[in-house]
Protein backbone atom coordinates (compact mmCIF):
# COMPACT_ATOMS: atom_id res chain seq x y z
CA UNK A 1 0.00 0.00 0.00
CA UNK A 2 3.01 2.33 0.63
CA UNK A 3 4.33 1.82 -2.94
CA UNK A 4 0.84 2.91 -4.51
CA UNK A 5 0.70 5.82 -1.96
CA UNK A 6 4.03 7.06 -3.09
CA UNK A 7 3.03 5.98 -7.03
CA UNK A 8 0.07 8.57 -6.54
CA UNK A 9 1.77 11.19 -4.83
CA UNK A 10 4.65 10.85 -7.52
CA UNK A 11 1.95 10.72 -10.89
CA UNK A 12 -0.90 11.23 -9.22
CA UNK A 13 -1.98 14.28 -12.14
CA UNK A 14 -1.26 11.70 -14.74
CA UNK A 15 -3.39 9.07 -13.01
CA UNK A 16 -6.16 11.70 -12.15
CA UNK A 17 -6.09 13.17 -16.34
CA UNK A 18 -6.02 9.62 -18.14
CA UNK A 19 -8.38 7.82 -15.30
CA UNK A 20 -10.69 10.89 -15.90
CA UNK A 21 -9.86 10.91 -19.56
CA UNK A 22 -11.02 7.30 -20.26
CA UNK A 23 -13.68 6.85 -18.29
CA UNK A 24 -15.35 9.86 -19.87
CA UNK A 25 -15.05 7.65 -23.13
CA UNK A 26 -16.49 5.09 -21.86
CA UNK A 27 -14.61 2.40 -19.97
CA UNK A 28 -15.81 1.10 -16.73
CA UNK A 29 -12.94 2.53 -14.67
CA UNK A 30 -13.61 4.20 -10.77
CA UNK A 31 -12.40 7.77 -11.27
CA UNK A 32 -14.78 9.13 -8.49
CA UNK A 33 -13.21 7.01 -6.06
CA UNK A 34 -9.62 7.74 -7.40
CA UNK A 35 -9.88 11.30 -6.70
CA UNK A 36 -11.45 11.03 -3.40
CA UNK A 37 -8.23 8.42 -2.74
CA UNK A 38 -5.73 10.80 -4.38
CA UNK A 39 -7.26 13.93 -2.48
CA UNK A 40 -6.91 12.13 0.74
CA UNK A 41 -3.27 11.91 0.46
CA UNK A 42 -2.61 14.95 -1.48
CA UNK A 43 -0.98 17.45 0.73
CA UNK A 44 -3.94 19.67 1.87
CA UNK A 45 -2.27 22.93 0.37
CA UNK A 46 -4.22 25.55 -1.93
CA UNK A 47 -2.22 24.68 -4.97
CA UNK A 48 -2.10 21.11 -4.81
CA UNK A 49 -5.57 20.85 -4.51
CA UNK A 50 -6.59 23.19 -7.25
CA UNK A 51 -4.31 21.39 -9.68
CA UNK A 52 -6.08 18.57 -8.91
CA UNK A 53 -9.38 20.24 -9.30
CA UNK A 54 -8.33 21.55 -13.01
CA UNK A 55 -6.59 18.00 -13.83
CA UNK A 56 -9.34 16.26 -13.04
CA UNK A 57 -11.69 18.53 -14.64
CA UNK A 58 -10.21 19.03 -17.98
CA UNK A 59 -9.46 15.04 -18.51
CA UNK A 60 -12.75 14.75 -18.20
CA UNK A 61 -13.71 17.72 -20.44
CA UNK A 62 -11.68 16.53 -23.24
CA UNK A 63 -12.96 13.23 -23.31
CA UNK A 64 -16.47 14.69 -23.34
CA UNK A 65 -15.68 16.67 -26.19
CA UNK A 66 -13.88 13.37 -28.38
CA UNK A 67 -17.67 12.07 -28.11
CA UNK A 68 -19.40 15.12 -28.55
CA UNK A 69 -17.73 14.97 -32.04
CA UNK A 70 -17.87 11.44 -32.95
CA UNK A 71 -21.68 11.72 -31.56
CA UNK A 72 -21.69 15.09 -34.26
CA UNK A 73 -19.75 13.12 -37.16
CA UNK A 74 -20.61 9.97 -36.84
CA UNK A 75 -24.29 9.97 -36.06
CA UNK A 76 -25.89 6.99 -33.66
CA UNK A 77 -24.20 4.40 -35.42
CA UNK A 78 -21.81 5.86 -32.24
CA UNK A 79 -23.81 4.89 -29.60
CA UNK A 80 -23.98 1.35 -30.86
CA UNK A 81 -20.07 0.95 -30.02
CA UNK A 82 -20.62 2.61 -26.25
CA UNK A 83 -23.52 0.73 -25.22
CA UNK A 84 -21.26 -2.35 -26.17
CA UNK A 85 -18.93 -1.12 -23.68
CA UNK A 86 -20.73 0.26 -20.59
CA UNK A 87 -21.88 -1.97 -18.18
CA UNK A 88 -25.14 -0.32 -17.12
CA UNK A 89 -28.12 -2.33 -17.93
CA UNK A 90 -29.39 1.41 -18.16
CA UNK A 91 -27.07 2.89 -20.14
CA UNK A 92 -29.05 3.19 -23.42
CA UNK A 93 -29.41 6.29 -25.61
CA UNK A 94 -33.33 6.41 -24.00
CA UNK A 95 -32.78 7.73 -21.15
CA UNK A 96 -30.85 10.55 -21.74
CA UNK A 97 -32.52 11.57 -24.85
CA UNK A 98 -35.18 11.98 -23.12
CA UNK A 99 -33.71 13.65 -20.42
CA UNK A 100 -32.08 15.86 -23.21
CA UNK A 101 -35.59 16.57 -24.79
CA UNK A 102 -36.97 17.51 -21.45
CA UNK A 103 -34.32 19.87 -20.19
CA UNK A 104 -31.84 20.71 -23.04
CA UNK A 105 -28.16 21.59 -22.11
CA UNK A 106 -28.24 22.51 -18.73
CA UNK A 107 -29.11 18.04 -18.31
CA UNK A 108 -25.79 17.67 -19.17
CA UNK A 109 -24.81 18.73 -15.18
CA UNK A 110 -26.91 16.20 -14.11
CA UNK A 111 -25.79 13.25 -16.78
CA UNK A 112 -22.47 13.39 -15.45
CA UNK A 113 -23.64 11.65 -12.50
CA UNK A 114 -25.89 8.95 -14.10
CA UNK A 115 -23.52 5.62 -14.56
CA UNK A 116 -23.71 5.02 -18.25
CA UNK A 117 -25.89 8.27 -19.05
CA UNK A 118 -22.73 10.47 -18.69
CA UNK A 119 -20.78 8.56 -21.57
CA UNK A 120 -23.91 8.62 -22.99
CA UNK A 121 -24.74 12.21 -23.00
CA UNK A 122 -21.85 14.15 -24.73
CA UNK A 123 -23.23 11.18 -27.84
CA UNK A 124 -26.47 12.58 -27.62
CA UNK A 125 -25.49 16.17 -27.59
CA UNK A 126 -23.37 15.66 -30.93
CA UNK A 127 -26.05 13.37 -32.39
CA UNK A 128 -28.33 16.14 -31.62
CA UNK A 129 -26.47 18.95 -32.96
CA UNK A 130 -26.10 20.72 -30.00
CA UNK A 131 -24.46 24.17 -29.96
CA UNK A 132 -20.30 23.53 -29.36
CA UNK A 133 -20.22 26.63 -27.07
CA UNK A 134 -23.31 25.43 -25.01
CA UNK A 135 -21.73 22.07 -24.59
CA UNK A 136 -18.20 23.36 -23.45
CA UNK A 137 -20.07 25.54 -20.91
CA UNK A 138 -22.41 23.01 -19.35
CA UNK A 139 -19.67 19.67 -19.62
CA UNK A 140 -17.03 22.49 -18.01
CA UNK A 141 -19.70 23.11 -15.15
CA UNK A 142 -20.18 19.10 -14.97
CA UNK A 143 -16.69 18.26 -14.83
CA UNK A 144 -15.69 20.99 -12.16
CA UNK A 145 -18.91 19.57 -10.18
CA UNK A 146 -18.11 16.07 -10.57
CA UNK A 147 -14.49 16.95 -9.67
CA UNK A 148 -15.38 18.73 -6.69
CA UNK A 149 -17.59 16.47 -4.95
CA UNK A 150 -14.88 13.43 -4.87
CA UNK A 151 -11.63 15.96 -4.12
CA UNK A 152 -13.90 17.18 -1.00
CA UNK A 153 -14.93 14.30 0.47
CA UNK A 154 -11.25 13.25 -0.17
CA UNK A 155 -10.06 16.14 1.90
CA UNK A 156 -13.37 15.78 3.92
CA UNK A 157 -12.43 12.49 5.43
CA UNK A 158 -8.64 12.45 5.05
CA UNK A 159 -7.99 10.86 8.53
CA UNK A 160 -10.75 8.38 8.03
CA UNK A 161 -9.16 6.97 4.50
CA UNK A 162 -5.91 7.33 6.17
CA UNK A 163 -6.94 4.85 8.46
CA UNK A 164 -8.33 2.57 6.27
CA UNK A 165 -5.13 2.76 4.22
CA UNK A 166 -3.82 1.84 7.46
CA UNK A 167 -5.43 -1.04 8.16
CA UNK A 168 -4.97 -2.47 4.35
CA UNK A 169 -0.80 -1.44 4.35
CA UNK A 170 -0.74 -3.91 7.80
CA UNK A 171 -2.07 -7.07 5.53
CA UNK A 172 0.57 -6.31 2.82
CA UNK A 173 -0.33 -7.69 -0.20
CA UNK A 174 -3.56 -8.98 1.07
CA UNK A 175 -4.73 -5.49 1.38
CA UNK A 176 -3.62 -4.89 -2.17
CA UNK A 177 -4.98 -7.95 -3.03
CA UNK A 178 -8.66 -7.20 -1.17
CA UNK A 179 -9.18 -3.78 -3.31
CA UNK A 180 -8.06 -5.49 -6.54
CA UNK A 181 -11.12 -8.16 -5.96
CA UNK A 182 -13.64 -5.67 -4.82
CA UNK A 183 -12.91 -4.06 -7.65
CA UNK A 184 -13.37 -6.98 -10.05
CA UNK A 185 -16.42 -7.83 -7.70
CA UNK A 186 -18.08 -4.81 -8.82
CA UNK A 187 -17.60 -5.07 -12.68
CA UNK A 188 -18.86 -8.97 -12.43
CA UNK A 189 -22.21 -7.73 -10.60
CA UNK A 190 -22.59 -5.10 -12.83
CA UNK A 191 -21.70 -7.45 -16.40
CA UNK A 192 -23.80 -9.97 -14.70
CA UNK A 193 -26.94 -7.87 -14.47
CA UNK A 194 -26.56 -6.93 -17.91
CA UNK A 195 -25.96 -10.19 -18.87
CA UNK A 196 -29.49 -11.22 -17.07
CA UNK A 197 -31.43 -9.09 -18.77
CA UNK A 198 -30.15 -9.63 -22.48
CA UNK A 199 -30.27 -13.57 -22.37
CA UNK A 200 -33.60 -13.29 -20.21
CA UNK A 201 -34.70 -12.11 -23.68
CA UNK A 202 -31.87 -13.76 -26.37
CA UNK A 203 -33.95 -16.53 -27.36
CA UNK A 204 -37.16 -14.70 -27.64
CA UNK A 205 -36.18 -12.46 -30.79
CA UNK A 206 -38.70 -11.59 -33.57
CA UNK A 207 -36.43 -11.43 -36.87
CA UNK A 208 -37.49 -8.65 -39.90
CA UNK A 209 -38.37 -11.23 -41.52
CA UNK A 210 -40.56 -12.68 -38.68
CA UNK A 211 -42.25 -8.73 -38.39
CA UNK A 212 -42.47 -8.86 -42.34
CA UNK A 213 -44.87 -11.51 -42.39
CA UNK A 214 -46.96 -10.50 -39.78
CA UNK A 215 -47.25 -7.45 -41.49
CA UNK A 216 -48.75 -9.02 -44.48
CA UNK A 217 -50.97 -11.73 -42.99
CA UNK A 218 -52.46 -8.36 -41.15
CA UNK A 219 -52.52 -10.95 -38.10
CA UNK A 220 -53.33 -9.32 -34.66
CA UNK A 221 -50.05 -7.80 -33.54
CA UNK A 222 -49.17 -4.49 -32.50
CA UNK A 223 -45.53 -2.77 -32.87
CA UNK A 224 -44.06 -0.28 -30.14
CA UNK A 225 -41.16 1.99 -30.64
CA UNK A 226 -38.77 2.42 -27.28
CA UNK A 227 -36.57 4.86 -28.89
CA UNK A 228 -36.78 8.83 -27.87
CA UNK A 229 -39.56 11.03 -29.40
CA UNK A 230 -36.69 12.91 -30.79
CA UNK A 231 -35.26 9.92 -32.53
CA UNK A 232 -38.26 8.89 -34.18
CA UNK A 233 -38.97 12.10 -35.18
CA UNK A 234 -35.58 12.56 -36.85
CA UNK A 235 -34.77 9.25 -38.14
CA UNK A 236 -38.11 8.23 -38.87
CA UNK A 237 -39.83 5.15 -38.17
CA UNK A 238 -41.67 1.76 -38.86
CA UNK A 239 -45.10 2.05 -40.01
CA UNK A 240 -47.53 1.49 -37.77
CA UNK A 241 -45.25 1.33 -34.87
CA UNK A 242 -46.80 3.40 -31.56
CA UNK A 243 -44.13 4.95 -29.35
CA UNK A 244 -43.79 3.72 -25.68
CA UNK A 245 -42.43 5.46 -22.66
CA UNK A 246 -42.75 5.04 -19.09
CA UNK A 247 -45.54 7.76 -19.37
CA UNK A 248 -47.74 5.64 -21.06
CA UNK A 249 -46.82 2.43 -19.93
CA UNK A 250 -49.99 1.92 -18.04
CA UNK A 251 -52.33 3.07 -20.76
CA UNK A 252 -50.79 0.88 -23.59
CA UNK A 253 -51.21 -2.43 -21.06
CA UNK A 254 -54.36 -1.33 -20.89
CA UNK A 255 -55.27 -0.07 -24.62
CA UNK A 256 -53.37 -3.69 -25.94
CA UNK A 257 -53.87 -6.37 -24.11
CA UNK A 258 -55.92 -7.82 -26.69
CA UNK A 259 -53.46 -8.37 -28.99
CA UNK A 260 -51.82 -11.98 -29.86
CA UNK A 261 -48.20 -10.60 -30.72
CA UNK A 262 -46.19 -7.73 -29.20
CA UNK A 263 -43.00 -6.02 -30.75
CA UNK A 264 -40.90 -3.48 -29.25
CA UNK A 265 -37.71 -2.23 -30.94
CA UNK A 266 -35.33 -0.01 -30.29
CA UNK A 267 -32.02 1.41 -31.69
CA UNK A 268 -29.43 -0.45 -29.19
CA UNK A 269 -27.37 -3.11 -29.37
CA UNK A 270 -29.07 -6.07 -28.05
CA UNK A 271 -32.09 -4.68 -28.49
CA UNK A 272 -31.24 -3.62 -24.32
CA UNK A 273 -34.26 -0.96 -24.75
CA UNK A 274 -36.49 -2.73 -25.86
CA UNK A 275 -35.66 -6.24 -23.65
CA UNK A 276 -36.05 -3.77 -20.89
CA UNK A 277 -39.86 -2.31 -21.45
CA UNK A 278 -40.70 -5.99 -23.09
CA UNK A 279 -39.84 -7.26 -19.55
CA UNK A 280 -41.87 -4.00 -18.01
CA UNK A 281 -45.13 -5.32 -20.11
CA UNK A 282 -44.79 -8.41 -18.93
CA UNK A 283 -45.15 -7.27 -15.41
CA UNK A 284 -48.15 -5.75 -16.31
CA UNK A 285 -49.54 -8.80 -17.44
CA UNK A 286 -49.17 -9.22 -21.13
CA UNK A 287 -47.77 -12.44 -22.91
CA UNK A 288 -46.28 -12.36 -25.71
CA UNK A 289 -43.52 -9.57 -25.92
CA UNK A 290 -40.71 -9.96 -28.43
CA UNK A 291 -37.66 -7.46 -29.21
CA UNK A 292 -37.36 -6.95 -32.68
CA UNK A 293 -33.72 -8.52 -33.71
CA UNK A 294 -31.39 -5.60 -34.53
CA UNK A 295 -33.77 -3.14 -33.71
CA UNK A 296 -34.58 -0.47 -36.56
CA UNK A 297 -31.44 -0.26 -38.01
CA UNK A 298 -31.51 -3.85 -39.08
CA UNK A 299 -34.97 -3.35 -40.38
CA UNK A 300 -33.92 -0.20 -42.27
CA UNK A 301 -30.89 -2.61 -43.71
CA UNK A 302 -33.19 -5.39 -44.67
CA UNK A 303 -35.32 -2.80 -47.07
CA UNK A 304 -37.68 -1.65 -44.56
CA UNK A 305 -39.79 1.13 -45.21
CA UNK A 306 -39.24 4.01 -42.81
CA UNK A 307 -42.19 6.31 -42.55
CA UNK A 308 -41.82 10.17 -40.78
CA UNK A 309 -44.59 11.80 -39.00
CA UNK A 310 -46.57 14.43 -41.56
Amino acid sequence: MNTLIDLVQVYGLWIIFLITLFQSVGLPLPAFAVLIFTAAVTPAHAADVFLLLMTATFGSLIGDMILYFAGKRLGTSILGKLCRISLSPDSCVKSSGDIFERYGPPSLTVLKFVPGLSTLAPVVAGVYRMRMLAFITYSLIAAALYSSIAITLGLVFRHEIGSLIAALTAFGKLGVLIIVISFGIYLLVKWLQRYRLIRQFKTDRVTVDDLLGLMQERSGHIIFDARPADQRSRNGFIPGSIPISDHNLMEIANLYAAYDEIIVYCSCPNELTAAKYAQKLRKTGLKRIRPLLGGVDEWAKSGGKIAFSS
